[in-house]
């Protein structure tokens, strides 16, 4: 009898193991997938198409989906200073310290989303766009604002 009981007991913790495994692996955040173009034009067109995607998906109560939107977010623009050597030291700095701001608030929104907090969600992402407007100032008019080239269309780099 204390064979049935241990038998049923370990396939009950089995079960809930396989269970915890999957529900884990169905919220993974998926990170480090997105390509990120070659130019500083093309990934910055790239930042303000997921910018716009945050916002709806925030608006549309879909808090579920915040995690992706905001990490794409935080990978295109960690990978603006590495291709923008060519402003000055000063505002390189602040590329810099922006874009580590960035990766801040892209955790707070992921933390909100998974808590199902809107009002915190849309603040999170209020600050997200000033941020962004912040950022857009380091770089000369319309150098964020450059066509897409060739080498975006063709020439993604996999971002890890």
């Amino acid at each position: 009898m204390k064979t049935k009981w241990f038998v049923i007991a370990a396939l009950s913790m089995s079960f809930a193991l396989v269970r915890l495994a999957s529900a884990a692996a169905e919220h993974e955040h998926k990170e480090g997938e997105e390509k990120i173009p070659a130019t500083v034009g093309g990934i910055w067109a790239e930042v303000k198409e997921h910018e716009e995607q945050l916002g709806n998906i925030i608006a549309g109560k879909k808090l579920d989906k915040v995690h992706e939107v905001a990490f794409e977010i935080r990978d295109l623009v960690n990978a603006l200073p590495d291709k923008s050597m060519d402003l000055p030291a000063d505002k390189l700095a602040k590329l810099n310290s922006n874009a580590k701001y960035v990766a801040e608030i892209a955790k707070r929104l992921d933390e909100s989303g998974d808590a199902g907090d809107a009002v915190n969600a849309k603040a999170q992402a209020d600050r997200l766009a000033k941020l962004l407007q912040d950022i857009e100032t380091l770089y000369p008019k319309d150098a964020l604002h450059a066509a897409h080239t060739a080498e975006d269309a063709q020439g993604y780099t996999h971002h890890n």
